[in-house]
This record gives structure tokens, sequence and C-alpha cells, in this order.
């Protein structure tokens, strides 16, 4: 039996400690518990959102007049070279379970800060690695028919911070199953170890964030050709032949870094981390966001998107 709640304010269930309330609320942790809650917004006549570790989201003041669907905790199981991790569970704690189990390939999971289920549904990567270099299969959970069904790679049509997941939001991950390696131990802790350490070196650890709140652009996003921009912007060179421009680059070379709205600040440290550094509102991030793509669009001519999920604006 679910325990559905009124009124509650979602700040705390985000990592930027921002946002209004939900109308409704209720934290699942399976597939009948998600049915339940799913009955009951119908039975309402009310939109539902789901919400992992709440990284990779900005809650309007406002709230949402909704109800969000809380998916926490769940297991993780080892299956050969292969791992079964449930919607809920952290990426962090996934990737320690790999590598007690002597497996690699999934050690860059480490670094993201959210859930299995959102890190599949924006197909999340950091430090060399995507979701789509691991997912076998994913369990989805159709909130229309209220049935489970497995998709398999190809068909999570998975690209750079996207999947097919963001174009059916009545599809609901449930698990995936990660293909990874045996490795060596040791081996597989120092590589934990060295992306610890650079993440603490260049990203904002620690600090009430959401992440990264673009996405980088791609050099077929650019809507000009590769060698026009780099002789326009020699300081683009470094990247030539990267799939894609660093959005944190260019905020930094617009000048933003440490621009502030309210207590929303962009971080010294990495340009593309929007930090709330006290009692931000969504209006200040909103506010700093606006002032990040207009300064990259003045300056470049190329236009920022965000990777971010707005809730109830």
């Amino acid at each position: 039996m679910i325990a559905i709640k009124e009124d509650v304010i979602l700040a705390p269930y985000t990592i930027y400690k921002i946002g209004g309330a939900a109308r409704y609320f209720v934290e699942v942790k399976n597939a009948e518990e998600l049915r339940e809650a799913l009955a009951y917004a119908v039975e309402k006549s009310v939109l539902f959102f789901i919400l992992g570790a709440g990284s990779n989201v900005l809650v309007s003041d406002k709230g949402f007049d909704g109800m969000v669907i809380h998916i926490t905790g769940g297991s993780v199981l080892v299956e050969g070279e292969r791992l079964v991790v449930d919607a809920g569970v952290m990426m962090a704690r996934a990737a320690g379970e790999a590598v007690r189990a002597g497996l690699t390939g999934f050690e860059w999971g480490i670094g993201v800060p959210g859930t299995i289920g959102g890190s599949v549904r924006g197909n999340a990567g950091c430090f060399g690695g995507e979701m789509k270099d691991v997912v076998e299969s994913v369990e989805v959970f159709n909130a229309l028919s209220l049935k489970p069904f497995t998709l398999n790679p190809s068909q999570c049509g998975f690209a750079y911070r996207h999947s097919v997941f963001k174009l059916h939001p009545e599809w609901i991950v449930l698990a995936a199953t990660l293909q990874l390696q045996n490795g060596d131990p040791a081996v597989v802790q120092e590589r934990i170890r060295k992306i610890t350490k650079e993440r603490l070196e260049k990203q904002a650890i620690g600090t009430k964030s959401c992440g990264c709140i673009f996405k980088n652009i791609s050099w077929e996003d650019a809507g000009v050709e590769r060698e026009d921009l780099v002789a326009r912007f020699p300081e683009l060179t470094p990247f030539r032949d990267r799939p894609n421009i660093p959005a944190s680059f260019l905020i930094d070379t617009a000048g933003m870094k440490g621009a502030r709205a309210g207590d929303a600040v962009i971080s010294l440290k990495h340009a593309n981390f929007f930090l709330n550094e006290g009692n931000a509102t969504a209006g200040d991030v909103i506010r700093l966001v606006a002032d990040a793509k207009d300064a990259v669009m003045k300056k470049y001519g190329l236009a920022l998107k965000e990777e971010i999920q707005y809730i109830g604006f």
C-alpha cells in the first residue's frame, strides 16, 4: 500500500534545494506500487512526473500541480558479467557494486549524481562513458497500458543526452541490465580513484546544484561550418577534432563565470554548474540561464540548449 501525500514541498527532494509543492507526492519502489500511483493520478485527472535523485531538474517556485512519483531504492544483482539494477538505485552505488564484483566498463558511473532510471532516460555520461555503452536491455512500464515491456539498446534511441524515453514520457524505466567485462580489481579501483580525484578538481562537488545546466554543442548543430567557426574564434581550435564544443568553455570565455542572479551563481570552478549559494529561487536560476545563453549567442552566435528538466513551468 502506497502512502500518497498532499502539498509536499519538493525542494528537499532535489540537489538544488529549490522548488515549491507538489499537489500529490508518493514514493514507490516497484512496478506494483507504480501501477497504484498511476491509477491514483488517473482518478484525480492530474499529470504525473517521475522523480529520481533530483539531480538534473529545476522545480518551479510555484511547484507542480500534479502527482510527483518518487522512485527510490532497489536492488543491484550481479549475474556473471552483467549488472541488473533497479531504476531508483544511485549510479555511484551501482558503480561501486561493479567494482566489488571485479567488473570493468562502468567506472565512470561513479561521477554521475543521479539514479539508473534518470541516467538511462538522459543517456547520462562523463569521463568518456555513456549509458548507451553499457545498457544491454531496459525494463519499462507503460503508464497508458499499465503493463511492463523490455527494450534492447537499438530500441532505446540513445543519442547525446537523449533517448526514446524523452519522446515517450509514458514509458517509465523500471530497471536496466548493464553488460560489463571482468577486470583486474586493482586496476578498476585505481580508475575509480582517478575519476573521483578529477571530479573534485574540476567540478563543484558537494554544492547545491543540478549538475550541468546545458548540453555541449555538437559541430553539426552549430549552424556554421567547423573551419569557418574556428577561423573566426581560434580559441575553439582544441575542440576541432572533438564531436562537441563544451558548454562550460563557451560560458567561461563569454565572461559569465561568477555571474549572479539573486543567490544563484555560475561556478568559478566549472562554468556549466549554476549553484544555489543560499536561498536561490527557480526564478533566479531562470534569469541566470537566460543571461548565459545571451552572452554565448552574442560572442559566438551559438545557441545553448538546456540539459536540465523543468518541472511545473
